[in-house]
């Protein structure tokens, strides 16, 4: 067990250079299987998922309308408004018979479309998720192989960063499992008795 990240290290240098080379001489395919070598490295609680479904998910940057009731955000896209027809001297104040409203996911109170307060919500770049969109596909002709270029090595870097980022994670979180077998070896060597 204790040479178990020391020898995942190695091996995460070497598909890092060779997804770095791969990608560098255009060898798409393999820069895919060196990073798909790296993610295989990582344990499955470090591993990150490929689903450009749930990657869009998270990184769409949605626009919040928040309850004047309860202050829950509910997300605007999912929001249905519908017309409730105003009180008489309402109607006449404002001179609309009917008024957008929406009612909110958490408290089922009714908000008043105009009125309400509205947050962008926007991931801070750089971010790190757990999650990657798919590899792009490569198109025929011209364009697509230059537009290709561009997108591969735009979710290159993505896949990769987010790659290291879990990486960096699990060196971090990682503990021996014989922990107590370092600890009495530091006390030999440091010249402590063992208790």
């Amino acid at each position: 067990m204790q040479a178990e990240l020391p020898d995942k290290n190695t091996a995460f240098i070497v598909y890092r250079r060779e997804s770095i080379s791969s990608w560098k001489s255009g060898k798409y395919d393999a820069c895919i299987g060196a990073l798909y070598s790296l993610m295989g490295l990582l344990p499955a609680d470090y591993r990150p998922s490929i689903s450009t479904e749930e990657f869009e998910l998270l990184t769409n940057q949605n626009l919040m309308a928040v309850c004047s009731e309860c202050s829950a955000e509910n997300n605007f896209a999912a929001v249905k408004t519908f017309d409730v027809t105003l009180p008489f001297l309402l109607d006449i104040l404002s001179g609309q018979k009917t008024e957008k409203v929406w009612v909110c996911s958490q408290c089922d109170k009714m908000n008043r479309l105009t009125t309400t307060k509205l947050i962008q919500k926007v991931l801070k770049e750089p971010y790190f998720l757990k999650v990657i969109p798919s590899p792009p596909g490569r198109n025929e002709g011209m364009m697509g192989r230059t537009q290709f270029k561009i997108k591969f090595s735009t979710w290159f870097w993505l896949a990769l960063s987010s790659i290291e980022a879990q990486m960096g994670r699990y060196r971090e979180e990682y503990q021996p499992k014989d922990t107590e077998m370092f600890d009495m070896e530091s006390s030999i060597q440091e010249g402590g008795e063992i208790q």
